[in-house]
């Protein structure tokens, strides 16, 4: 599936967690490490659904929204 095609069906409100790996779903110990990273400003926009499960993922670990966004950034380029 294409990036385009899986966006589409996210913003519809589709189910796509049978897209979704959960295999490297990141601990909570290293988003906690990752989370206290220096870090520089920068500025990005998500969709409302995005944002919202951002939101109750990062209600979930305790940590803050950027915190969160900082540490699935960081496992996804792989520096954990």
């Amino acid at each position: 599936m294409k990036a385009k095609e899986f966006d589409k069906m996210f913003d519809e409100g589709k189910d796509v967690s049978e897209y979704v790996d959960y295999s490297n779903e990141i601990s909570e110990e290293e988003l906690l490490q990752y989370a206290k990273l220096n870090s520089q400003k920068i500025t990005i926009s998500l969709s409302p659904e995005l944002k919202n499960k951002l939101e109750k993922k990062a209600k979930e670990t305790g940590l803050k929204l950027n915190d969160l966004i900082k540490a699935v950034l960081a496992k996804e380029v792989g520096l954990i």
